[in-house]
């Protein structure tokens, strides 16, 4: 997914986005290298199937060792 959007401003160190929508959009300002005001930028989201497996696996495995240590297991 393709998102289109404007920084509206800069509040300290989080930069203020205004998508094409009209959504607020709060980031890092310092993802943005030479960050303004005005500035135009292209957002691009997509799905990391192998990343939230991976992820997934890990909850589950620390989750089997808190039980585990609670005697649960």
């Amino acid at each position: 997914m393709k998102k289109e959007a404007i920084v509206d401003r800069i509040e300290g160190r989080k930069a203020v986005l205004l998508t094409d929508e009209e959504e607020t959009v709060i980031l890092p300002a310092a993802w943005f290298p030479d960050i303004h005001e005005g500035m135009a930028v292209d957002m691009t989201f997509e799905e990391n199937e192998e990343r939230e497996k991976k992820s997934r696996e890990e909850a589950e495995s620390l989750l089997e060792e808190i039980k585990k240590m609670n005697g649960e297991g």
